[in-house]
């Protein structure tokens, strides 16, 4: 018998002797007599490890039994949910009046559920009071400013730090799966507001948080397999009407993500998402379709963002090639396709018009790569990134390169045209997840693509003029947008009204890079 480099885990624990034995291959002599499975024991730094997790799992759990005893006289499953609820509508109601509860219910309808129908919801305030409080919740809070609330400043910053706090709480904490909880999370996401001295809610998180909890109920299709621990969670009808939206909201969020942070989208496109935008479509509520006009366009997005290899930073694709363009065409019909079966109801819907330019500025955004400044088209769109000298500088311009900058342009200007002539109530209802970033990204490809037209030695400056770019009429036309937003919310309680207004950096900074360009022209001529 040999012995070993470390010994087995039994014969460590009964600190004896630990010998191979001859007959059985790796196991121990011992282990190999008593038939127990022979597993050798972790290095020491590990073991102390392994005994600290162990040591504060069994912490945590003396804690939560403790805090089931003083709680509730009850443990059954039923009664602890029923506590939950309780807390989450004490909560509520101590800082929001009942009356005012189903006002607020009554409104979220007619004006975020209207302009973006990724939750459809009970009227009944009982309803939601009795079967989904977080949803209410979530949904009270994140719609409306403190005055809409009926409520003072302090109490609506305290219902913004706190609700996600509950919310991951209930999913994280507590292991709870629901639909309405999905909702709820997406709620938190989509129309996420600023909270003043506070940590601040991940809606990176929470949509991650959502899917996760959308596969693990089985609403996901039947590709995307649940966690085992999830198995008794499954909803009860996972091919339903509210099922598959939910499903698809999830989609519309994961997909802004991917978007926004330029990362590979966590559940992409599938045969699934597909099937239940056709039952949507085949149901005909008008709320469904325009919620089926949104997911088709973000699913063209994320097929441009493939084909174009808008989140692979890694990979290149060069503005003045042929062959680039020929991908750009492709794509471009499948736009003008989505155009073109607008339901005529939907026709005059601004916000799909936005929708539309912005897809059109992520087709020609290859046109501004270069090998190395791919990362500076992901959020935030601030001027400091601004690449003011990593730009393409091709030798020559080939055709279909000179009409895709003119249309360039002409897209982020439409962009900021139709959001400046948007009624500020739709604006704010609108999710502040979604909207405001991508009027913010048509400005930054606007003033990206300025640059890389102005640079003295580049050609880009032969296909655009600076005067095409018109700066100055569309920074007074945000700034009108900001005023108009501001009388809606003077205290800036929305995400939508504090992005809007950080466009004000646009005129400083327009200003500065005209007084250089001017110095530069100059010393030219001397």
């Amino acid at each position: 018998m040999r012995k070993r480099n470390r010994a087995c885990e039994e014969c460590h624990r009964l600190k004896i002797k630990c010998d191979v034995s001859p007959t059985s291959g790796e196991a121990c002599e011992r282990c190999s007599r008593n038939n127990v499975q022979c597993v050798p024991a972790a290095p020491r730094l590990q073991r102390h490890r392994i005994n600290e997790l162990e040591a504060q799992i069994q912490e945590l759990r003396n804690a939560m039994r403790e805090q089931r005893g003083s709680t509730t006289p009850s443990q059954s499953p039923g009664m602890l949910v029923e506590y939950r609820d309780q807390t989450v509508l004490a909560f509520l109601d101590a800082r929001i009046p009942f009356g005012k509860q189903e006002e607020l219910l009554q409104l979220f309808p007619q004006y975020a559920g209207a302009a973006w129908p990724v939750i459809r919801i009970p009227m009944e305030l009982e309803h939601l009071r009795a079967g989904s409080p977080a949803l209410l919740l979530s949904l009270l809070v994140h719609f409306g400013t403190h005055d809409t609330l009926g409520i003072e400043l302090e109490v609506h910053d305290e219902l913004v730090r706190e609700t996600p706090r509950i919310l991951a709480d209930q999913v994280i904490g507590q292991g709870q799966r629901s639909i309405e909880l999905v909702q709820a999370l997406l709620v938190a996401a989509f129309w996420n507001k600023p909270a003043r001295g506070g940590p601040q809610g991940g809606c990176y998180q929470f949509i991650q948080l959502a899917a996760d909890m959308a596969i693990d109920l089985g609403i996901a299709g039947s590709s995307l397999l649940p966690s085992p621990v999830a198995y008794f969670s499954r909803h009860e009808d996972p091919t339903s009407q509210v099922a598959r939206r939910t499903w698809l909201a999830c989609f519309v969020a994961l997909a802004t993500t991917s978007l926004h942070l330029r990362r590979a989208i966590a559940f992409p496109w599938n045969a699934y998402h597909e099937e239940c935008i056709l039952f949507l479509e085949s149901v005909g509520e008008i709320s469904d379709i325009l919620l089926c006009q949104i997911v088709r366009i973000v699913q063209l997005n994320q097929e441009i963002s493939e084909r174009l290899c808008l989140c692979q930073l890694d990979k290149f694709l060069d503005g003045n090639d042929y062959q680039t363009h020929a991908i750009i065409e492709v794509l471009k019909n499948k736009l003008d396709a989505w155009a073109a079966r607008t339901p005529p109801s939907l026709a005059s819907s601004q916000t799909l018009k936005v929708w539309w330019h912005v897809s059109m500025i992520h087709l020609y955004e290859p046109l501004l790569h270069t090998p190395t400044n791919k990362a500076s088209f992901a959020v935030p769109f601030i001027p400091g990134r601004i690449a003011v000298k990593d730009f393409p500088k091709p030798t020559t311009i080939i055709p279909p390169l000179r009409l895709a900058l003119e249309a360039l342009v002409q897209h982020c200007h439409a962009v900021i045209d139709i959001a400046s002539a948007m009624d500020p109530a739709l604006v704010l209802s609108l999710p502040s997840f979604n909207f405001p970033p991508v009027v913010l990204y048509a400005l930054y490809i606007l003033v990206t693509t300025l640059v890389a037209a102005t640079d003295p030695t580049n050609t880009y400056g032969q296909c655009l003029a600076q005067d095409k770019f018109c700066i100055e009429h569309f920074g007074l036309k945000l700034r009108s947008l900001t005023s108009a937003l501001k009388s809606f919310d003077p205290t800036l309680s929305y995400f939508t009204t504090r992005m809007i207004d950080a466009t004000s950096w646009l005129e400083e900074w327009h200003n500065d890079y005209k007084a250089i360009v001017q110095r530069y022209e100059m010393k030219l001529v001397d």
